[in-house]
C-alpha cells in the first residue's frame, strides 16, 4: 500500500511538472490542464451490510487531481470516516460477557466505567472521469468519474482512564477482540459539478456518489460472549475468513481545490 501511493504520487508531480514549462494560459478561454490538491467533507448514509452496524457517517480527508487539457480527470483521495451512530446497545454491541444488566463495563476498582463508542474507517480510492464543459468558463462543468480503492470499517471504543478502574477487559490490544474491523477492495462512482473561477481563488466540487465494498474480517477473533435461552455462555469465537460483507456509503460530497496553474495575467493598458 506504501509504494502505491509513492508511485501515485510521482505520476502526478511528473505531471504538473511537464506542464508548468508550457506558455501560461487564459482560463476563460482555453481548457488549462492543471494539478490541483483539496480537501473534501462529505455526509454519508450506510447500505446493504454496513446498514446493520452503523448510521450516519462523515468522511474527511485529501485529494490530489490531474485536469489533462482535455478535461480528463485522474484523482487520488483518501479519507477518514468517522461517526457516532452504531446499531444496537452497548450490550449488543460488546457482547453480555462484560457488560452488566443496566450496559455497563465494569472497571479493575468495581465501578462502572465511562465508555463511548464511535464508528471509523478510512476510504482511499483511484479514479478517471471526464469534465464536460459548460459555465463560466472550458474548465469549468459536470463531471463523471468511478475507480478502485480500498474501505475499511471498525468500532473505536474510548474510555476515561481512571485510577485503579481501568476496564482491563478493553484496554490496549484486548480492544481488538470487539472492534468488528473489517475492510476489502471497493468501487466508487460520483457525478457532479467542478467551477473553476476566472480569478484562481474559488474552486470547488459539489458532487453524488457512491461507494460499494465486498470485504471479510481483519480480526482473527471475537471476543463477544452472549448467553442462550438456557442461561449458557457462548462465544463468537473465531471469525470466518471465507465470509464476506456488502458494505455501501452513499451520500454528498464537497470539496475545496487549490490549482496549480500560473494564471495569465490580465492586460493592461497606459495612454
Amino acid at each position: 500500500m506504501r509504494r502505491f501511493f509513492i508511485i501515485t504520487i510521482v505520476v502526478f508531480l511528473t505531471f504538473n511538472t511537464a506542464y508548468s514549462q508550457e506558455k501560461l494560459r487564459d482560463i476563460k478561454k482555453e481548457v488549462v490542464p492543471t494539478m490541483m490538491f483539496g480537501a473534501t467533507y462529505a455526509a454519508l448514509l450506510p447500505g446493504l451490510d454496513t446498514r446493520t452496524d452503523f448510521g450516519f457517517s462523515n468522511t474527511i480527508g485529501g485529494s490530489a487531481i490531474y485536469k489533462t487539457d482535455n478535461n480528463w480527470l485522474f484523482t487520488f483521495n483518501g479519507n477518514m470516516i468517522f461517526g457516532n451512530q452504531l446499531k444496537g446497545s452497548r450490550t449488543d454491541i460488546l457482547g453480555e460477557g462484560i457488560t452488566t444488566v443496566n450496559e455497563e463495563v465494569i472497571g479493575g476498582g468495581g465501578l462502572p466505567t465511562a465508555l463511548a463508542l464511535f464508528q471509523r474507517g478510512a476510504l482511499f480510492q483511484l479514479e478517471v472521469g471526464k469534465l464536460f464543459a459548460f459555465k463560466p468558463n472550458p474548465n469549468s462543468g459536470f463531471f463523471v468519474q468511478a475507480g478502485l480503492g480500498y474501505l475499511m470499517n471498525r468500532i473505536k471504543i474510548e474510555y476515561q482512564i481512571e485510577a485503579q478502574n481501568d476496564p482491563y477487559c478493553l484496554i490496549d490490544d484486548y480492544q481488538y477482540g470487539y472492534d468488528r474491523m473489517r475492510g476489502g477492495m471497493s468501487f466508487h462512482a460520483e457525478t457532479g459539478y467542478m467551477l473553476m473561477s476566472d480569478s484562481k481563488l474559488y474552486n470547488f466540487t459539489v458532487s453524488l456518489e457512491v461507494t460499494y465494498a465486498r470485504t471479510k474480517h481483519l480480526r482473527d477473533y471475537d471476543f463477544r460472549v452472549y448467553y442462550n435461552d438456557n442461561g449458557e455462555p457462548y462465544t463468537i469465537g473465531y471469525n470466518d475468513k471465507n465470509k464476506r460483507f456488502n458494505d455501501l456509503y452513499y451520500g454528498i460530497r464537497i470539496s475545496w481545490m487549490f490549482p496549480t496553474y500560473q494564471r495569465q495575467p490580465e492586460a493592461y493598458y497606459y495612454n
